[in-house]
């Protein structure tokens, strides 16, 4: 085989392997999604999380705690507002008698990186105490009760938090966070930590 060939077979092959080092690099196997999901950031933030109390028949079960970021919605709230207290707690809903609160609010990060994220709430060993917990429109605890864990990316700026919780009785959801592998002492999230996109009202 001439000189020029080989030549020419060689970076054709190291284009091949480039690429497909490229491709494997990438996540999602390289497949880009049709429908990536898009978190606005806030126009007016301000401090403290939005906060919608509901009540239902029973207590949610494992597949109801999944779907609740979706469902609860489009149930009336018992009571709305903004959070700014220091515990994900049942409190925040007095006056009314509620069974689960969902919060949504924004965290911010001065730098991107993999965090790890723990959950604690009282382990009654049932679901009725259980949560589910959303970041960046994924879900990132499906359906759990008592302590669990995550590894979560934060991109820098603003990072939307959507939490359920579920209230069998008073104890609160209490969650900490710190960069992957570091040996920091975790620090703690509450509502009065988080931010809230405040929308003009409109005369009603």
């Amino acid at each position: 085989m001439k000189t020029s060939k080989l030549l020419a077979f060689a970076l054709c092959l190291a284009a091949c392997v480039v690429t497909t080092t490229a491709f494997a690099e990438e996540d999602d196997f390289g497949i880009e999604s049709a429908s990536p999901i898009v978190i606005a950031d806030p126009v007016n933030p301000q401090p403290g999380m939005i906060y919608n109390a509901y009540s239902y028949s029973g207590y949610m079960n494992v597949a109801q705690i999944k779907e609740s970021h979706a469902k609860l919605p489009e149930t009336p709230a018992l009571k709305t507002g903004v959070d700014k207290s220091e515990k994900f707690g049942i409190e925040i809903s007095s006056g009314v008698e509620a069974k689960a609160i969902k919060w949504e609010g924004f965290l911010k990060c001065k730098r991107a990186a993999t965090y790890t994220f723990l959950f604690q709430k009282r382990e009654n060993g049932q679901i009725n105490n259980g949560y589910s917990v959303k970041i960046n429109g994924k879900t990132v605890i499906p359906a759990d009760w008592g302590e669990s864990s995550c590894d979560v990316t934060l991109k820098v700026g603003w990072n939307k938090i959507e939490i359920v919780s579920q209230f069998y009785d008073k104890s609160p959801l209490n969650i900490t966070f710190r960069p992957k592998g570091s040996l920091a002492e975790p620090r703690p999230i509450t509502p009065k930590d988080l931010f809230h996109e405040e929308k003009p009202e409109e005369d009603w």
